[in-house]
């Protein structure tokens, strides 16, 4: 049978998303008994490419940001173990990030989000019960709210009409009764109350993205992804529970 010039290097070469899975899901590949040094090593290269998977992978954005967040609480652990430097990360903010192809309604989902979470801090700040509910923090959460509702106003073909989707003030009885450690609906554990506040920052962030009607670009997702993620990342730190660092204990 005559061959098909070019289909055997076509049927070999992967797709971006095939490419981005492979990397993030190198360590889980690593044969049975493995050092752990090893482990570490390969895991390096995880949270990036979960964010690439968010970015490429059509459906996977929900679980890239979360991979990420989990890989890097991993990679985190197991530097202080090998006394090498925890993952660097950045403000969750967007700095530089002047346009975005995604709809003006997801991004302001995005802001009320970030609002309602720098809301939330800031009060629990003030109380000083809570670990983890610091001004620094609740700042971030207000800026990068403002610089989504700016990305909005530019996406949207009727800015001077828009309505601030940001309340400024939200009803936060239930965070005030509980300062230390609150009961998360998606978890079902008691977690600490600034972990509950950073992953439903994350959760909802999320949903904006994954609910809109057309996919954004990959630059849009990668982007977005990485916002959210950070905040599920603080979450881990702070003590949401994490199936993976379980393994390392």
């Amino acid at each position: 049978m005559p061959r098909l010039a070019g289909r055997a290097e076509a049927e070999r070469q992967m797709s971006p998303c095939e490419k981005a899975l492979t990397t993030a899901t190198a360590s889980s590949a690593l044969p049975q008994g493995a050092p752990q040094l090893q482990y570490y090593v390969t895991e390096l290269t995880a949270p990036l490419a979960w964010i690439d998977v968010a970015g490429q992978c059509t459906d996977r954005f929900a679980e890239g940001t979360l991979r990420n967040a989990q890989s890097k609480t991993v990679v985190s652990l197991l530097a202080d173990k090998y006394g090498q430097a925890a993952p660097e990360v950045t403000p969750a903010r967007l700095d530089g990030v002047t346009s975005m192809t995604i709809s003006a309604s997801a991004l302001d989902a995005m802001a009320l989000a970030e609002d309602r979470a720098g809301f939330a801090l800031e009060v629990l700040a003030a109380q000083g019960q809570t670990a983890g509910a610091t001004l620094e923090l609740s700042d971030m959460h207000k800026a990068a709210a403002q610089q989504l509702v700016s990305l909005a106003d530019s996406a949207s073909q009727s800015s001077k009409s828009r309505i601030d989707p940001r309340q400024k003030v939200y009803a936060i009885d239930n965070l005030l009764a509980n300062p230390v450690a609150i009961a998360d609906k998606s978890s079902g554990q008691n977690v600490p109350t600034a972990a509950a506040i950073e992953m439903d920052c994350a959760r909802a962030e999320i949903e904006a993205v994954t609910g809109t009607p057309s996919k954004p670009d990959t630059d849009t997702s990668m982007i977005l992804a990485a916002l959210a993620a950070k905040h599920a990342y603080t979450a881990m730190q702070i003590g949401y529970p994490s199936s993976d660092i379980a393994l390392f204990e």
